[in-house]
């Protein structure tokens, strides 16, 4: 396996960094039914464990101080993401995101390995919004934010 640049690293940590962000926010993951609430926050650790694993998986095999640089450099790219999603409904932000994974792994510049941190978190999330995408109106808006999206961290010198 040919190694991989910082570029291409920050690019792998990413996706799973602002899923992270957004399964981090206040009141985003509310479950239907009160009677599910416990079950649900179990989900959303394990969830949010693997998140996190593939956040870092890309820089297992750097020194603590390359690491530390490289986490570094996702959440700044990560955290001028997260600015914009201010006044958007925490649905068309997950659908976003889902549908910029989507893309990218469409695209191949990234590939979701069976049994990965990251194919493990799409497991427990997509069921949780799966439905919506079934709305045209909704998934028209997500996959023109993903391109946006797309575009922004382009025009910072990632995924191209």
């Amino acid at each position: 396996m040919p190694a991989l640049s910082d570029r291409q690293r920050v690019e792998l940590a990413l996706p799973a960094y602002l899923f992270l962000a957004l399964t981090t926010a206040q009141r985003v993951f509310i479950p239907t039914d009160p009677a599910l609430e416990e079950k649900a926050k179990a989900d959303l650790t394990t969830l949010r464990d693997h998140l996190r694993t593939a956040c870092l998986e890309p820089f297992d095999d750097l020194s603590a101080r390359k690491r530390e640089a490289m986490t570094r450099r996702v959440e700044r790219a990560g955290k001028s993401t997260i600015t914009g999603w201010t006044d958007r409904p925490a649905i068309l932000v997950m659908m976003t995101l889902y549908r910029f994974l989507e893309d990218l792994i469409d695209r191949e510049v990234l590939i979701l390995w069976e049994g990965s941190a990251m194919a493990e978190a799409m497991r427990w999330l997509v069921p949780m919004f799966e439905q919506r995408l079934e709305n045209a109106e909704q998934d028209a808006a997500a996959r023109i934010e993903a391109g946006a999206l797309l575009t922004r961290l382009q025009r910072e010198g990632l995924y191209t």
